[in-house]
């Protein structure tokens, strides 16, 4: 592995500890806990593609496994993950791409989508693992999945740099330690 690679996935690494133990401290509940109600999942997966949905995200989704994914989906994380999580990772990307839809035409979706989508995906992982460091592998996903909802306040994903998601955990993390003093 290129020394400039693995400069940035350690950098990265520690910034997701740094910002776990901030969202800990601070008494946040984890973005992977979805309130209590019916679970939409199962019944989002029934709901009919929209129809202007690959024109606008440029592609059209596939299924797998039985339900929707993102053909080119893919688990993107600071820290290597176990090729398992890879179909599981693909259906993730495509409730994050409705979520981007609904953000781009004008749609609310329902409180606490995005939890229910991380929660579908770390319950996928584990369901996924027949060792125990692949349950650790999940679990630092959950870890990084409930930080970076809780940085993007549970709002649709959208493209950022490096830069600006370090800018904006570290200005999230300043105004949570505020509003709580």
């Amino acid at each position: 592995m290129p020394r400039s690679l693995l400069l940035r996935r350690l950098a990265a690494t520690v910034l997701l500890l740094a910002a776990a133990a901030a969202v800990l401290l601070t008494g946040y509940a984890s973005a992977v806990s979805p309130p209590a109600g019916p679970d939409r999942t199962a019944a989002a997966a029934a709901l009919p593609v929209p129809a202007d949905f690959e024109d606008r995200l440029g592609y059209r989704p596939v299924v797998e496994d039985g339900r929707r994914v993102n053909p080119s989906g893919s688990c993107s994380s600071p820290i290597p993950l176990p090729s398992s999580f890879e179909p599981a990772c693909r259906a993730h990307d495509y409730g994050y791409d409705l979520l981007r839809y609904a953000a781009a035409t004008g749609t609310t979706p329902p409180p606490g989508t995005r939890a229910e989508l991380d929660s579908a995906l770390v319950t996928d992982m584990h369901r996924r693992c027949a060792d125990p460091l692949c349950h650790l592998a999940a679990e630092a996903a959950r870890a990084g999945l409930a930080v970076n909802t809780w940085r993007q306040r549970g709002g649709a994903p959208e493209p950022e740099s490096g830069l600006q998601i370090a800018s904006s955990l570290v200005s999230r993390i300043a105004r949570t330690v505020a509003e709580r003093a």
